[in-house]
């Protein structure tokens, strides 16, 4: 997988919005899509497709005077090198570190680690235990 930057919040808003329309998507649909929300011009909305395609996660393609915007990389691939990124940057790497923090945090429940255990038993083929 390609290295990909960072997404700015406002990008990763529109890049949500061009994942779930799992379809290639014009400036029009993009500005009807967020009209009440953001209020953007056209010019607002094209600088933030033109920066997502210079970090690699848009294609554009013209068709009958229509740019069209569809996306190069897949939310999954983003979730993957997101999560190596805040891995690697803030817990050295350590996995183990990571839930440590998320346990210590209480941002996971007993439920959670239930969950956890049956699907580690599931991808090490210790289901049946």
């Amino acid at each position: 997988m390609k290295k990909l930057g960072r997404l700015s919040e406002t990008e990763m808003e529109v890049m949500q919005v061009v994942w779930e329309q799992a379809t290639p998507i014009t400036v029009a649909k993009l500005l009807d899509l967020f009209a009440e929300k953001k209020g953007w011009k056209t010019s607002t909305l094209s600088t933030i497709l033109s920066r997502l395609i210079q970090k690699g996660f848009l294609t554009k393609t013209m068709k009958a005077g229509v740019n069209y915007y569809n996306t190069d990389v897949t939310l999954y691939d983003y979730q993957k090198s997101e999560t190596r990124s805040l891995l690697t940057n803030l817990y050295g790497g350590n996995v183990k570190n990571y839930v440590a923090a998320l346990v210590d945090n209480e941002g996971i429940t007993n439920k959670d680690i239930e969950d956890l255990k049956h699907w580690f038993k599931t991808i090490t083929g210790d289901a049946n235990e």
